[in-house]
């Protein structure tokens, strides 16, 4: 296991994003934002669907994102991460700031940040 999959892996652990297998109860879901143009996305979005979460994928604007959808789901579900790019966290990070929430992040490589956003 490379170093960066491992990374990927102990930060996707610590965000939340857990596996409901098992017969367990699923936590409350939770919104990720992915940018499936990461190498690493793949096995989020995988992740992701077998937690029952909802899933953005970000494919243009990240402000544009947050004023459709995400501002809405952020204030109504257990919380918000994602899988993006440097640029694209900052901003999400910056407007979820806004409406009073706390930003964890977590650099994977020199272009991937996992991030959540919470209340």
């Amino acid at each position: 296991m490379s170093t960066s999959r491992r990374a990927f892996l102990i930060a996707t652990c610590a965000s939340g994003l857990v596996c409901t297998g098992f017969g367990g109860a699923a936590a409350p879901t939770r919104t990720w934002v992915i940018d499936e143009e990461l190498p690493q996305s793949g096995v989020l979005i995988r992740r992701a669907r077998l937690s029952g979460s909802r899933i953005a994928l970000l494919s243009g604007d990240a402000g544009w994102l947050w004023f459709e959808r995400l501002s809405l789901e952020a204030m109504s579900s257990r919380g918000v991460g994602g899988l993006t790019r440097c640029a694209d966290a900052f901003v999400l990070t910056q407007l979820a700031a806004g409406i009073g929430m706390r930003a964890t992040r977590r650099m994977l490589d020199e272009h991937a940040v996992l991030w959540t956003l919470e209340r």
